[in-house]
């Protein structure tokens, strides 16, 4: 299966790979080539969405694809944020109608992998047999909590994980000092370090907080201001909870990176080894028990202060 190249960011980027991305579709849809279905996966909802719209523009001739007639989109609702059999039902019978202005006809499923299975069997039968003339986006930067039978149908079209990073110098900050708590930690810990070891663990964790709420404010403040007009209150909610999980993705990312490059200084890589690959663990731990609803402080309390222990042993 064909994939192409993207770039996506939660702030602001080049768009020049993105946009070689969708010229190579609008190229495919030029020549009748388009599939029926597209998979549009990546780290970054909003790059995922911009590139959804400026391609249904054109499929569409339309300025604004949200308000065109003959676009119809379904979103995850509320905090759960999940997709329902209802909504899928009510977007499989728009798209099964003849186009309101005689054209095609395109439907977005924002989030596809918030798809209850009840409402996933619904939408499979679309894609076994689709509709003429209407091309079907799917966005999801988690592929693989769809249905193997959903993926199998679509076209792929990947935006790789290379990404810019937070552009904060109070998150810099914070990796440098979490840096230099695994330098100390790695030493061995004993009764004068003990006390600086967990001190400098709880200041971390209330930092974290601050830094991850104050950019994702002000990030989510400028991202809500290109939403369409046409979504609910419901769907924003669902939008934004989703958008604050993608930026504390980004964050443990660097968080691991810097674990790494904290692994690397050792004279003795074989020990640092063995502590990176059980830290990597805990903090792959700590993600998961956060999307389980797991209080953030709980979680990197566990994280941090059990990743200590790790680095203090020989």
């Amino acid at each position: 299966m064909a994939t192409f190249t993207g770039f996506i960011s939660l702030f602001p980027v080049t768009d020049a790979a993105e946009s070689k991305s969708l010229h190579v579709l609008e190229e495919a849809f030029a020549q009748g080539r388009l599939a029926h279905a597209l998979l549009f996966q990546g780290a970054s909802l909003e790059t995922l969405d911009e590139s959804c719209r400026a391609l249904a523009k054109r499929l569409l001739g339309a300025k604004d694809a949200a308000t065109h007639p003959d676009f119809f989109s379904v979103r995850p609702a509320n905090k759960m944020r999940r997709i329902g059999v209802d909504e899928i039902r009510a977007v499989n019978r728009n798209i099964q109608q003849t186009a309101n202005q005689g054209g095609r006809k395109v439907a977005v499923i924002y989030e596809a992998d918030r798809l209850q299975l009840q409402a996933a069997n619904a939408f499979l039968k679309t894609l076994e047999e689709p509709p003429a003339d209407t091309t079907i986006f799917l966005l999801t930067t988690r592929p693989y909590d769809l249905l193997a039978t959903i993926r199998s149908r679509c076209l792929l079209v990947n935006f790789p994980a290379e990404q810019d990073r937070i552009p904060s110098p109070e998150w810099r900050e914070w990796l440098s000092d979490y840096g230099t708590l695994l330098e100390l930690a790695s030493r061995g810990a004993n009764r004068s370090s003990a006390p600086e070891l967990i001190l400098g663990a709880y200041g971390l964790i209330t930092r974290f907080v601050g830094i991850k709420d104050a950019l994702a404010s002000a990030a989510w403040k400028e991202f809500k201001k290109t939403l369409p007009e046409t979504m609910t209150d419901e769907q924003i909610v669902a939008m934004e909870t989703g958008y604050m999980k993608s930026l504390r993705g980004r964050m443990f990312a660097e968080i691991e990176e810097q674990t790494r490059n904290a692994a690397l200084q050792s004279d003795d890589l074989a020990t640092s080894g063995r502590r990176l690959d059980r830290a990597v663990q805990l903090l792959e731990k700590s993600a998961g028990l956060l999307e389980v609803n797991f209080q953030e402080p709980a979680a990197l309390e566990y994280f941090l202060l059990s990743s200590l222990r790790v680095w203090a042993r020989s």
